[in-house]
């Protein structure tokens, strides 16, 4: 730690920002996030409390309109610096792509480049899901700094829509460290039978802020695909992450 970091500080700005970030915490699980001990998470919280950022209800705390409104699903610079990669790499490969922020447990797609295939996905602005069921979801959760991930998959709700769909924790948490390592994420028919989709994540200063994904029916988007495409899709990730960082 840095020699001007305030430890007390840091700690409660920690607490603060995972609030904002999930629906409501109990203390418990705020301690076991960040690693504290039940006196100093107290302190903190009725600190936090008594200054009006965050409010208790129901055995929980969570975030009130003083500390500010978690980040919008919205981010129209990254809208428009993704399209035009977006809409160059949907022609080459015909599938449609999409960009998507997480907000709170859920996925939020802010961006649709429709693909040229006839019989192709459809998806609009606005749609949400929870984040480990798509490859959208899982590519942020892989990169997110740890203390913020363990305290989204605490809150997340691990329901089963398939066969396929990671619903046990540590399954979920051994597969995102295979994300991490090569870079993408792929959903193989965890959010639906018959549809297939292969997401990475997009940077700014450092940080995972979005991701941007193809998806298609599994017929076409078979696993032999998935190296090809995630490499594609990696090089356009990359691309709007540099584009953003230039025009910051």
């Amino acid at each position: 730690m840095s020699q001007y970091e305030l430890a007390t500080l840091k700690k409660g700005l920690m607490i603060l920002e995972a609030l904002q970030q999930t629906d409501r915490m109990t203390s418990t699980e705020l301690m076991r996030a960040f690693g504290l001990n039940k006196s100093t998470t107290f302190r903190l919280l009725y600190t936090l409390e008594s200054m009006g950022y965050v409010k208790k209800e129901d055995h929980a705390y969570r975030a009130t309109e003083k500390a500010g409104k978690p980040a919008s699903p919205s981010n129209p610079r990254l809208d428009w610096q993704s399209v035009p990669p977006l809409y160059q790499l949907s022609r080459e490969i015909g599938e449609t792509l999409y960009v998507g922020i997480l907000h709170g447990t859920n996925m939020v797609t802010t961006q649709v480049v429709e693909g040229t295939h006839t019989m192709r996905i459809h998806s609009q602005v606005g749609e949400q899901a929870p984040a480990h069921l798509s490859a959208f979801g899982k590519a942020i959760l892989a990169f997110l700094d740890e203390n913020k991930r363990e305290a989204i998959l605490k809150q997340l709700n691990l329901q089963k829509n398939t066969k396929n769909t990671f619903v046990d924790p540590h399954l979920l948490k051994e597969h995102l460290k295979v994300i991490r390592q090569q870079g993408y994420a792929v959903d193989d028919e965890e959010t639906e039978i018959g549809l297939r989709c292969i997401a990475a994540p997009v940077f700014y200063h450092g940080e995972v802020i979005a991701a941007i994904a193809l998806s298609g029916p599994s017929a076409r988007l078979t696993k032999q695909k998935d190296r090809t495409f995630s490499k594609k899709l990696l090089e356009c990730s990359n691309q709007i992450s540099e584009q953003l960082e230039i025009m910051r």
